[in-house]
């Protein structure tokens, strides 16, 4: 093991352009952000080459210098270093880049638990020159180097592919939702359409409905209680915090309600959660008796869907769509802490096919993506689980790459 300092050979810190674009125009570069590296977006700002900008290629190391992910290790695309961040410089003649960016990933861990700085959290140099890492040959650093990087494009392919599927989603829901399109794929004409005077052209055999139409209630607030540990003889308290932004419920971190009022809060099949305050507003689950005995918290509204008129994994493909979404933006106040009440949610409007079979045709369309989708993202799962498993050993020398396997790994 040797300490990283001995061939780090200089810090770049990033520096703020003079002028940020909101989208690309000619000749400009992407403004790196840690989430655009991280592969979950796509750039936000551009900038143009100037005296003062560090532009840097792909696979260079950085280091989040400053903020609360302060220490945390990224690896370059091609564009402008923003100023949070500092690249790093080293002996390329002793270590292959590639192997230097995994080795720094699997010990950020140390480097982020010793940011330092009262205020703003900052990495330390001291720290990063002290960190130890395992110093193989040239060519098994870059046999090792390569074996990882076909883990990560594996990740990267699954990844492409689930973005895809979204766009496809998205794409659907557009067409679907709105009656565009009939399940069987093919488009309405235009006689097949009638005007309402709010929301246009709506399909022949669709309604215009507010939540309140097709609800046995007029929505129900949650529990005002105390969160305690779980106890599986019990039922779960559902909060907004246990309810993922896609509407899946955590597993993670299950909570039980405090005292023995269980009764009033019980959820049964199909009862529908709406968050009705902060960031999390609009939040939603459509509960199942699969996810286990459950009562919801006071920040959460309950619906109770009359089956006769809506499927209910239908109206919750409604409640994710970018109609719902418009909606929530709207009935936001202005200056105010976001919050939607019971009569708000009551009177969302949207459109819905009158019969409920063409509602689980629609319904089927997209089941068959989100099962996919899954999938996908179980085998993302276990080739996170690979990696990291290979880099433990693979960069500490616990299990060592034999020369015979070098030219098998384009050495």
């Amino acid at each position: 093991m040797e300490k990283i300092g001995k061939y780090i050979t200089n810090y770049i810190k990033g520096k703020t352009p003079k002028v940020l674009f909101d989208s690309e125009l000619l000749d400009t570069l992407p403004y790196l952000s840690p989430d655009y590296l991280r592969g979950v977006s796509n750039p936000e700002l551009y900038a143009k080459q100037d005296a003062k900008t560090i532009v840097i290629d792909d696979g260079e190391v950085i280091v989040l210098w400053d903020g609360s992910n302060a220490g945390e290790i990224l690896i370059s695309k091609k564009g402008i270093l923003a100023s949070t961040m500092t690249m790093l410089k080293f002996d390329k003649t002793e270590i292959n880049k590639a192997y230097f960016g995994y080795s720094f990933q699997n010990l950020e861990y140390i480097l982020k638990a010793k940011t330092a700085g009262s205020g703003i959290p900052h990495a330390d140099k001291g720290v990063i020159s002290k960190l130890e890492f395992y110093k193989p040959s040239l060519p098994e650093q870059t046999a090792i180097a390569n074996i990882l990087s076909k883990v990560d494009e594996a990740i990267a392919a699954v990844q492409g592919s689930i973005a895809a599927a979204e766009r496809l989603k998205k794409s659907l829901m557009q067409n679907l939702l709105t009656g565009r399109m009939k399940p069987d794929g093919t488009l309405r004409k235009d006689d097949e359409f009638y005007m309402d005077e709010k929301f246009g052209k709506v399909p022949k055999g669709w309604e215009v409905k507010r939540l309140k139409d097709i609800c046995l209630n007029s929505g129900d607030y949650g529990a005002n209680a105390s969160a305690i540990d779980y106890d599986e003889t019990k039922p779960r308290f559902i909060r907004i915090t246990d309810i993922d932004d896609f509407g899946q419920l955590l597993e993670d971190g299950k909570a039980g309600m405090a005292g023995d009022n269980y009764s009033k809060y019980l959820l049964e099949e199909d009862d529908f959660l709406f968050a009705r305050t902060g960031d999390t507003v609009g939040k939603s689950l459509l509960y199942k008796k699969e996810m286990g005995l459950a009562v919801y918290a006071g920040y959460l509204i309950k619906f109770s869907f009359d089956k006769s008129k809506v499927l209910p994994e239908y109206f919750d493909l409604i409640a994710k769509s970018e109609f719902f979404e418009a909606f929530k933006i709207a009935m936001k106040r202005v200056g105010a802490k976001p919050n939607i009440n019971s009569r708000e949610y009551c009177s969302f409007r949207f459109l819905l096919p009158s019969d409920t079979e063409e509602q689980k045709e629609i319904y089927r369309k997209f089941a068959n993506i989100d099962k996919s989708q899954k999938s996908k993202q179980q085998k993302i799962t276990t080739l996170e689980r690979l990696k990291k498993s290979l880099m433990q050993n693979l960069l500490t020398g616990r299990v060592r790459v034999k020369e015979k396997t070098f030219k098998y790994y384009n050495i």
